[in-house]
């Protein structure tokens, strides 16, 4: 099965919600009515509950108030304190559909899903932290526990243009804002791929076998697809001014007769920062033009001198999604990246 196919989850996730509010106009209880009705196709009356739904006057915005999703046993527990259904455009040719969870709360377990994205965030702070409950980047930079966050998703499926358009943004309060977007071509028939897909859901042995074969003809699109652009950004909200503190205060050799103790923790940071610089300028000296100071931004963002960096491609070139695959060969990645042309800033 096609690695690529993560690359439209999200997309996949706003076709089978879309799928369930169409064009009309509801009431609130008639959205309500298509979420109970939704839930029981589905068989998981014991796994979601909510306080309430309400609907704007003309049906274009639907919200549901205190989500809470509880799989039992091991499963994680999240809580949402409002979900948002906006922004929506449904018939066989698009969809699109914008998702907003504020206030989520999750348990230790659900927090591990974020590990890979603090970790993009967090660089090598999280060594040594395998055997840490909670959220690592929140542990690691002094938080004791992760404060409730908000999350975007925002899709547009156009089998006319034959393009997906996605969006996915995840504010978490005293540590970092995230941005990934991206913009794929070359997509025929998307939209009806996956709203078959979500029809064929569930059901005795004959529906799994046309769920499998819809998935097949899925990744087959997905690998035809074209990159037409991306970018990816973490801004600072404290993570890295406390981060900085604690590996001063706990990774500085002190000398009793070199007076301030703050002063020699200072200096010894920006020391180990130095060396981090010169190293990735070692390591990574034929970078793209468009990347060239980014040893300069990570030394200015371990010192705490910026407060986000952001990272844009937009190909001067075709480059198919199988074309990433380049990226691990050593031989083939400078003439990728060369046509991906990477730009690297501080936000």
């Amino acid at each position: 099965m096609s690695k690529r196919l993560p690359l439209i989850a999200g997309a996949a996730v706003a076709v089978l919600v879309a799928g369930y509010f169409g064009l009309s106009a509801y009431s609130s209880s008639q959205a309500e009515k298509l979420i109970e009705d939704w839930v029981y196709d589905h068989e998981l009356e014991d796994t979601l509950s909510w306080k309430s739904v309400s609907s704007s006057p003309f049906g274009g915005r639907v919200t549901i108030s205190e989500l809470q999703v509880e799989a039992g046993g091991r499963e994680p527990s999240l809580q949402v304190a409002e979900v948002i259904i906006s922004d929506r455009s449904i018939n066989d040719e698009r969809t699109r559909l914008r998702l907003r969870f504020n206030g989520v709360e999750a348990d230790n377990r659900a927090l591990g899903g974020l590990s890979s994205l603090g970790a993009m965030a967090g660089g090598g702070f999280s060594r040594g932290m395998a055997s840490a409950r909670g959220f690592e980047p929140a542990l690691i930079s002094g938080l004791a526990e992760l404060k409730p966050y908000d999350v975007e998703i925002y899709v547009d499926i156009d089998d006319d243009a034959g393009t997906l358009e996605t969006e996915l943004a995840v504010d978490l309060p005293e540590l970092f804002d995230s941005r990934v977007s991206y913009r794929l071509s070359n997509l025929r028939d998307l939209n009806r791929k996956l709203q078959r897909l979500s029809e064929s859901l569930g059901g005795d042995e004959r529906g799994q076998r046309a769920f499998m074969n819809e998935l097949g003809e899925l990744a087959s699109s997905v690998e035809r697809a074209e990159l037409q652009s991306a970018s990816f950004s973490v801004k600072d909200r404290g993570m890295a001014e406390r981060s900085i503190a604690l590996y001063q205060r706990y990774n500085t050799p002190l000398n009793p007769t070199e007076g301030s103790a703050e002063k020699q923790r200072k200096a010894h940071y920006e020391k180990v920062v130095e060396q981090t610089e010169k190293d990735c300028s070692r390591e990574f000296k034929d970078l793209p033009k468009g990347m060239k100071d980014g040893c300069e931004l990570l030394s200015k963002a371990l010192l705490g001198k910026v407060s986000g960096v952001e990272l844009t491609v937009e190909p001067k070139e075709r480059v198919r999604l199988t074309d990433l695959g380049d990226l691990q060969d050593g031989r083939r990645s400078k003439r990728l990246l060369d046509r991906l042309d990477p730009q690297l800033d501080s936000i």
